[in-house]
């Protein structure tokens, strides 16, 4: 617990340093009150214990890596892993060989996957602002930050994947900062080969977080052709083959050793492309336009307000020529990282996670078109700013002492989680319980045990500890004895 309060004030403290070099004192109490929001929708969640199955699956991956269980290249979940495979190749490793470096900085306790999770926010938020500088020419314009990324954290599925250990918070660092350097190129009058490159090289990163996903940035210079016609035809392919040759090089030599060619050809023939045949989660391949739009309706509906405020008239003459193209380039580019989901069946909002903060760039252009000019002309000597500046100087403190308030409370898991811990006291750990298999597809019952307590579960051997589900009907077999513990969901035999 205490590294995660002493992890979570350095970075409250890089970040205000940051802040408060940049920016102007009118620009401060929207940035403190956008970080009062960063902090109020995710930290309440990250300090409680419980956490979404996929995350806790991640986690223990990556906490077993730490400990000497499994190596990079084939690491392990459990005695018997997943998908009848003898290592876990859910994902590729990189983001597992990672987060198993914070376990041996930190620990092992379950606030450092929390931390983890935390800082990969930090980052893209201090990502988004640099995109937004970037996208800027008015100097003044570019201290207004704060509204992309305001426009970002607010859309439900990117608060809620930053409350979890989602892979796809580490990949949307890296296709961000791929996207920022694609940007700095295709802005250049010549033709900036080495910053093609840097691209390239971090788009290989994403992809090797989380698999085909982390292309989508390669569609920057069609998009930008498309949207701004700033550049030529040739120069548009020339910069996508420049950006693609890193990662075709760099798997090119992976695939040259026989550790890496193994994992990666399992990861791509037998569990992407299994998965993605015979493991559909929606009915259509529709659905994914209805999430993009439900995402995004909260900052939809503020544009449209400020629209009907301002009325159309007015709208067109505020934005010039370059906020069009823009706002059509970044929303394109967002498109490209949710759209291609249509082509599988295998669809989940947090997916599209990487692509919201071009979304959100558009975004906030619209919205600082319409609205920066009052911001900028904000009287620092009125009432209503001093208002906001005392609400914004009291927004953070507020936040972390409701986030401190909830230490030592569950988000999720409540009985199932009393129970874990019970039974990781009693089983000793790095050891395999048996189960029914009723209760094999209890993932949530699987990630905690091997992420608190290295605890395995297997049904198809009988071991010292049989483990019961109370609220189904099975029995334990004979020569297994009921342990009296305080367990409230679950019953746990020993053999005799």
């Amino acid at each position: 617990m205490y590294n995660f309060q002493f992890v979570a004030i350095f970075i409250f403290v890089m970040l205000f340093h940051y802040m408060f070099k940049s920016i102007s004192k009118q620009q401060l109490p929207f940035w403190l009150i956008t970080i009062a929001v960063m902090i109020g929708l995710t930290l309440p969640i990250l300090v409680k214990d419980g956490m979404f199955m996929d995350a806790m699956l991640y986690a223990s991956v990556s906490h077993n890596l730490s400990q000497g269980i499994g190596t990079f290249w084939f690491p392990q979940f459990s005695l018997r892993n997943m998908a009848g495979l003898s290592s876990f190749h859910e994902q590729p490793p990189l983001v597992f060989g990672i987060q198993a470096l914070f376990y041996k900085i930190l620990g092992n306790s379950m606030y450092t996957e929390r931390i983890y999770t935390f800082i990969t926010m930090c980052i893209t938020a201090w990502l988004i602002n640099l995109l937004w500088k970037e996208t800027c020419r008015d100097e003044k314009i570019k201290q207004m930050g704060w509204l992309p990324i305001l426009m970002w954290i607010t859309m439900p599925v990117c608060f809620w994947s930053y409350a979890g250990d989602m892979q796809e918070n580490t990949m949307g660092i890296f296709t961000l900062a791929a996207g920022i350097w694609a940007f700095r190129a295709l802005k250049s009058e010549q033709l900036k080969v080495l910053q093609y490159l840097y691209s390239g090289l971090f788009i290989f990163l994403a992809t090797f977080s989380k698999g085909v996903p982390g292309l989508f940035v390669v569609t920057m210079p069609c998009m930008y052709w498309l949207a701004t016609r700033k550049i030529g035809l040739g120069r548009m392919v020339a910069a996508t083959a420049l950006i693609l040759i890193v990662p075709v090089l760099l798997y090119g030599v992976l695939l040259l050793f026989p550790d890496s060619r193994e994992s990666l050809s399992v990861y791509f023939f037998k569990r992407l492309l299994g998965r993605i045949n015979d493991e559909p989660t929606v009915s259509s391949r529709f659905e994914i336009l209805g999430h993009v739009f439900t995402e995004m309706l909260p900052q939809l509906g503020l544009i449209v307000v400020l629209f009907l405020i301002t009325g159309m008239k007015k709208v067109k003459s505020l934005f010039q020529p370059n906020d069009k193209q823009m706002i059509l380039f970044f929303t394109l580019v967002g498109f490209s990282g949710t759209l291609p989901l249509m082509l599988t069946l295998v669809q989940k909002d947090f997916y599209m996670l990487p692509a919201f903060p071009f979304f959100a760039i558009a975004f906030g252009i619209v919205i600082a078109a319409m609205f920066a000019k009052p911001i900028l002309e904000f009287d620092t000597q009125s009432r209503g700013y001093k208002i906001l500046k005392t609400i914004s100087f009291i927004a953070i403190p507020i936040v972390l002492v409701i986030s401190l308030a909830q230490i030592g409370k569950t988000t999720r898991n409540k009985e199932m989680l009393h129970d874990v811990y019970v039974i990781g006291n009693t089983v000793p750990r790095l050891s395999a319980i048996t189960i029914p298999h009723s209760i094999w597809e209890e993932w949530d019952l699987q990630c905690y045990l091997i992420r608190y307590f290295n605890i395995s579960v297997d049904p198809d051997k009988n071991y010292q500890y049989y483990l019961l589900d109370c609220q189904l009907h099975d029995a334990a077999p004979a020569g297994y004895k009921k342990l009296d513990l305080k367990l409230d969901r679950y019953m746990l035999y020993e053999k005799q």
